[in-house]
């Protein structure tokens, strides 16, 4: 199973239906609708509208000239809708998320695309029976009805995440004027409303990303790094499995989200020289960042055979060798982890963090799993 990002046009007619009005452009032959139109590039790139990726108020011929110019830059997917004439007043933020006990939910009433900023207004509750969905509609103000189809075709065509943002909410109607979707690979087998056709395959964005998908070539361990953020303030060292996703969740759900520089993984027993290699392009990444204190996170849950003492080697190898840049970047390094040869490896690594005066904090599988991010947190926002 690997969550997979699906196009927005689908997204929308997945939650939509036949109701959705908007056009996705591929051939460039494609019928579009009359009026003022939004034509935006199709293929899961962040921040379009900063990357001037995003026209609004168009005519078809001028959105025709956009995706002629969006394809001399490579771009090869688009979708054209109509204008939703609107007040920005009332737009809103809502996402949901597959996780452990059931689907989560998030919302603001305040905020839109402006929602990162105001992380103290967003309501959080899960969803895991019908009585939950009322009281989301109660707490969030959105038509239960609405909230019953989105989760009813959320849980039914295998999907994984859904952010909304900005959801204008007007007269009891509730439009998705930008969407992101992920969907569970796996669902491919048993929905018709996406395809694999649907999915968007990014290409590397990362040089770093690249040198890991080299070395992960190269091994039957799994090796995985998705560069999120150059100038962020939290990097991670993270084992995978579930317990990865539950500590980078951690930082999104205490409103630092932003800060998280990359996401990856590093399982399935990886040696001692291989962990090194990885752990050299997190550091690097680290390092590049320009933000006056940072942190590097080594956490994950307890493992089943990936050797705690080999891989920490292997990391702390990788530490040596930038250990007095770290310090001149006030970099300190937080551990949680559990698995074979633990108490060796939580041992020596506290032993060379002291020695190197990197030390944030080491915790075993005794402490709970977002420990260490937590503490990690608390450094990078202590002023």
């Amino acid at each position: 199973m690997a969550r997979v990002k699906i196009t927005e046009y689908r997204g929308k007619r997945i939650l939509l239906g036949d109701s959705y009005a908007g056009v996705h452009v591929r051939t460039g032959k494609e019928k579009l609708p009359a009026g003022k139109l939004v034509v935006k590039v199709d293929q899961g790139v962040k921040k379009r509208m900063k990357r001037g990726l995003v026209k609004i108020g168009v005519s078809a011929a001028e959105a025709k000239s956009c995706m002629a110019q969006w394809r001399a830059q490579g771009f090869t997917r688009f979708i054209v809708e109509p204008v939703f004439p609107h007040a920005p007043e009332i737009e809103q933020y809502f996402s949901l998320e597959r996780v452990r006990d059931g689907v989560r939910l998030l919302h603001a009433r305040e905020g839109g695309i402006e929602i990162e900023s105001h992380p103290e207004k967003v309501f959080t509750t899960v969803i895991a029976s019908d009585a939950d969905i009322a009281h989301a509609a109660q707490e969030t103000g959105l038509p239960e009805t609405f909230l019953r189809e989105t989760v009813r075709v959320f849980d039914q065509h295998f999907l994984a995440f859904m952010e909304l943002n900005p959801l204008v909410v007007t007269d009891g109607r509730c439009v998705p004027l930008d969407a992101a979707v992920l969907v569970d690979s796996a669902g491919a087998v048993f929905t018709r409303a996406w395809s694999e056709d649907d999915v968007i395959r990014e290409a590397v964005k990362h040089e770093s990303e690249d040198r890991v998908n080299e070395l992960a070539s190269t091994t039957p361990a799994s090796l995985k790094l998705s560069v999120i953020n150059p100038e962020g303030a939290l990097f991670l060292l993270l084992s995978g499995g579930g317990g990865s996703i539950v500590i980078a969740d951690e930082a999104q759900l205490k409103g630092v989200g932003h800060e998280l520089g990359n996401y990856g993984e590093y399982s399935g027993g990886p040696t001692r020289e291989e962990t090194y290699l990885y752990a050299k392009e997190v550091i690097a990444l680290m390092l590049g960042s320009a933000k006056p204190k940072k942190a590097l996170v080594i956490a994950g849950g307890v493992a089943n055979f990936t050797d705690v003492q080999k891989t920490f080697a292997g990391i702390i190898d990788a530490l040596r060798e930038q250990a007095a840049q770290l310090r001149a970047q006030q970099v300190k390094v937080f551990v949680r982890r559990g698995g074979p040869n633990e108490a060796v490896g939580l041992s020596m690594m506290r032993a060379f963090l002291e020695k190197e005066g990197l030390l944030g904090s080491v915790h075993g599988s005794a402490a709970v799993i977002t420990a260490a991010i937590d503490d990690a947190i608390e450094y990078i926002t202590t002023v």
